[in-house]
């Protein structure tokens, strides 16, 4: 990878605007905080620095720069995500790139081939076609259309054959999950007659497509397969065009269908996303986690709905999401609710939707049939303390135990015992998805830290790296990251982040990604980094005396040579005349 490529990538871009377009960031001092993305927490430990643009976790210890996050964040290789991030950035890549680079260039071709057949179904929905009216009846505008891309496959094989003809191979167009093939191994388009939604990842590139079909036939909604591009549980439909508005309106409205996301993002609701299906995955949970952790979720209130929703409380809960329930009358859906009874019915509905465990005693008592008698008391009492065991806040636990028992008509304190049975080991919820405990880490004093910014900083760096020789980091937690900065140094290298961190490895890069990432310990000076070669200095001189008074006791003891003992003592001496000093 063309290393000249690589820096003009990194310089095209602020890594607390690309990091914030994924995750909700908060300004704390001269950082930018978030609940990490890449493993469950409950208070922030994901740390972005924007003058030194990288991210570090002291969670998980995930860190690095934007091209590490891009690796993370979307499953790809240093090359693909160099070549991801100058794609979207508009920088010309090199034409001739080696072997390493086949896995990316297939992705990105198959990615040229979502665009050619994204493309396509919009051209066909044509005032005139049988989905340009169907979706007139169904009340969306030209303006939704265009903002989510919806597009038409007509019968026949139009598909398949427009990209043959582009040059597509057939293969590639079975790859993306594009058309199926026969018994007889001939080609067919998957998608015919149906009006077309493209499914995009989070960078509004489409990665698969759903089709409702036009008149009688099965099935109604038809999605595209898993694909090298597209893995469905880790993706949520209308997510990239409503991430900016569930992080400024704190909260996502979660539905089931395209048409349920669609049309209340045409009347201004447009913080909801759809879970692709009525079975919501953990990954969805975690992208959701993304941009917040409160939810309503508005799926239909038939039983599929409501198992549907009892399912996703579940994994809500797990990843410490604050979840309402928004329960429709019969027979409505957010489509259909919006479009009879307008916007603001809905809105009002959004607004007074229950608290997760009002709706689970809603349900937990019509399932009972003698729901006041003691075996139906003890039954719901089964079902629902598990879920106040999950509760995290001990005095919003404690509310929901008084209202669960006036409801229920049962003693509180009972209850409450029950309740204590359970809580440190929840029965009946699926377990997994703790949080990462506190990582043990080398740390660095702040002489240590004050000196490595000094060198990363080019105003005080010619300043500081005379200062630096080889036996002055013997023995500290930061030798690793020195004995680096000395080798670049005497190699007449740019001494960076960047090309620090590729030469670091283990504790040591954990170590440099949690000292660079937080603030300078002191305002930088030369006179700061004086004293930090003298603090740093007189804690050598401090380890050098502890080594050789062992020496002196081990001479001792075992009844060494007078002439060894003589040294020893004129080293000690030495040591404290230097310290004196």
């Amino acid at each position: 990878m063309d290393d000249g490529l690589i820096e003009r990538v990194r310089h095209s871009i602020n890594i607390v605007e690309f990091i914030g377009g994924h995750i909700r960031l908060q300004k704390r001092g001269r950082n930018h905080v978030a609940l990490c993305p890449f493993h469950q927490e409950k208070t922030p430990s994901f740390s972005v620095n924007e003058d030194r643009q990288i991210f570090k976790c002291f969670g998980c210890g995930a860190g690095g720069d934007v091209f590490a996050f891009v690796q993370r964040i979307e499953g790809l290789s240093f090359p693909e995500a160099v070549r991801f991030l100058a794609e979207r950035y508009g920088i010309p890549l090199p034409a001739g790139r080696g072997e390493t680079d086949r896995s990316g260039e297939d992705r990105s071709r198959l990615f040229e081939v979502m665009r050619s057949a994204d493309a396509f179904f919009r051209r066909q929905l044509t005032a005139e076609s049988p989905a340009a009216g169907y979706l007139r009846e169904r009340g969306i505008d030209e303006a939704t259309i265009r903002a989510f891309g919806i597009g038409f496959a007509p019968a026949g094989n139009q598909l398949f054959a427009f990209l043959r003809g582009e040059g597509v191979g057939a293969s590639e167009i079975e790859t993306c999950g594009l058309a199926n093939r026969s018994a007889g191994g001939e080609y067919y388009d998957r998608f015919r007659s149906r009006v077309i939604f493209p499914i995009q990842n989070l960078s509004q590139r489409t990665i698969a497509f759903g089709g409702r079909i036009l008149g009688e036939g099965q099935p109604k909604y038809l999605n595209s397969p898993e694909t090298p591009l597209y893995s469905k549980g880790n993706h949520l439909y209308g997510l990239s065009l409503g991430r900016d508005s569930i992080r400024q309106k704190g909260f996502a409205v979660l539905v089931e269908g395209y048409f349920d996301c669609v049309v209340p993002f045409q009347h201004g609701i447009q913080n909801v996303v759809a879970s692709l299906g009525t079975s919501l995955t953990e990954g969805q949970v975690k992208v959701l986690g993304r941009y917040t952790r409160r939810v309503v979720v508005s799926y239909d209130p038939d039983s599929a709905g409501e198992s549907a929703a009892m399912r996703s409380i579940d994994l809500f809960q797990e990843q410490g999401f604050a979840v309402n329930v928004l329960t429709l009358p019969s027979g409505e859906d957010p489509d259909s609710y919006i479009f009879r009874h307008g916007v603001e019915a809905y809105l009002l509905a959004l607004k007074k939707s229950a608290p997760f465990l009002d709706f689970l005693m809603d349900r937990f008592i019509s399932q009972q049939r003698d729901p006041w008698s003691p075996k139906g008391k003890r039954e719901i009492t089964d079902q629902i303390v598990p879920y106040l065991a999950r509760i995290p806040n001990r005095v919003e636990r404690a509310e929901y135990v008084s209202r669960i028992a006036f409801r229920l008509r049962v003693d509180e304190h009972l209850l409450m015992e029950e309740l204590r049975k359970r809580t440190r080991r929840p029965v009946g919820i699926r377990s997994g998805g703790g949080e990462v405990p506190a990582r043990a880490s080398l740390t660095a004093t702040p002489a240590e830290a004050t000196l490595l910014a000094a060198v990363l900083d080019p105003q005080f760096r010619s300043f500081a790296l005379p200062a630096l020789e080889d036996d002055l980091f013997e023995g500290l937690s930061a030798q690793g990251i020195f004995e680096r900065i000395l080798e670049l140094k005497n190699q007449k290298r740019e001494i960076s982040v960047f090309s620090l961190r590729g030469l670091l490895e283990g504790e040591a890069l954990d170590l440099f990604d949690r000292v660079t990432v937080n603030p300078v310990p002191v305002p930088l000076s030369e006179e700061a980094v004086v004293r930090s070669i003298e603090a740093i200095r007189e804690i050598q001189i401090g380890r050098l005396s502890r080594l050789v008074q062992e020496e002196i006791v081990r001479c001792e003891r075992e009844g060494g040579n007078p002439a060894l003992l003589n040294e020893l003592l004129r080293r000690k001496e030495a040591l404290q005349r230097q310290r004196r000093r």
